[in-house]
């Protein structure tokens, strides 16, 4: 459940699973708006050339605690070599809910979407789509997950991914094709004690920040991100944890009165400001127009290759 990536919680875990429910008997369906989800989605590339065969759709009754521990568990149960975490977000949906995050990998968008169908005291169905610059690399439907499995959907090679080696400036990347692995651990809890519903992660406001009141027929569109900005560690430091930040995202896409939500050193603060206050998005749109809006970001603080 990878709460060293984020606390459950407070941000969740990550990955699905794939039972498939046979016959007339399915467990109960509870009332809409009594139970939603809490999940984390992990965007790994791996060296399928490398690895051993592994179905579509492959289910672990078990939780990783770290990323390093769920790379070891993948590589054990799975066989799979070279694996890289290149991309992890939490989000807690309610029943029919869909939600959409952009990572942007190698100068083009790597873009997902995750999308409730039924949700039960004790498991969910869901569908899931990953793309890379406009191609479908992993389509996922009507996928049945327990709470707290680890569901592991293997998607098609691209250039998303990268190789990391020591070169004349130091640590050095390339881009590089290589296949995608997506992780998905879902939580089942009452829809009152989710976190990161998207109305948290972005919402609209007026210039000034303050919040913006939504008639049921409004139609807002959160920011879409277009390139992160990386934080800087020091040479030699090891940082753990995450910080999370918000800010408000301008109808130019630009960042502005970014706060620190929750840190696990305030020394790590203004460097994490810093680097938010660079990322660019496509604004929100209320109504088809570009507005202001919140927009919640939560930077993991291991460095990747210490993974």
């Amino acid at each position: 459940m990878i709460p060293q990536i984020m606390n459950i919680p407070k941000l969740l875990a990550a990955i699905l699973m794939t039972v498939v429910i046979a016959g007339p008997v399915r467990a109960q369906l509870l009332k809409q708006g009594d139970y939603g989800v809490g999940v984390t989605v992990a965007i790994y590339q791996f060296d399928e050339g490398a690895s051993k065969p592994f179905p579509l759709v492959s289910t672990l009754k078990v939780a990783a605690t770290t990323p390093a521990e769920e790379i070891e568990l993948l590589g054990r149960n799975l066989g799979l070599e070279g694996l890289q975490l290149r991309h992890v977000k939490s989000v807690g949906l309610r029943e029919g809910e869909s939600f959409t995050d952009t990572q942007p990998m190698n100068e083009r968008p790597f873009t997902f979407t995750i999308t409730t169908r039924l949700v039960t005291k004790g498991d969910l169905t869901l569908d899931f789509v990953a793309r890379f610059a406009d191609k479908v690399l992993l389509e996922a439907k009507s996928v049945t997950a327990n709470s707290y499995d680890t569901l592991v959907l293997r998607g098609q090679p691209a250039g998303f991914a990268v190789r990391e080696f020591e070169g004349p400036r130091g640590r050095e990347k390339v881009a590089e094709t290589r296949a995608l692995l997506v992780t998905i651990t879902p939580v089942i809890q009452n829809t009152r004690a989710l976190q990161n519903k998207p109305s948290d992660l972005s919402r609209p406001t007026d210039q000034f920040g303050s919040k913006v009141s939504l008639d049921p027929r409004d139609i807002f569109v959160m920011p879409a991100l277009v390139s992160r900005a990386p934080l800087i560690f020091a040479p030699g430091s090891r940082v753990q944890g995450s910080i999370t930040l918000e800010g408000i995202i301008t109808p130019d896409g630009r960042v502005t009165n970014v706060r620190v939500l929750d840190t696990p050193d305030t020394a790590l603060n203004p460097k994490a400001v810093e680097a938010f206050r660079k990322y660019r998005f496509t604004p929100a749109k209320l109504n088809g127009r570009d507005t202001y809006a919140t927009f919640r970001e939560t930077i993991l603080l291991e460095r990747p290759r210490d993974l």
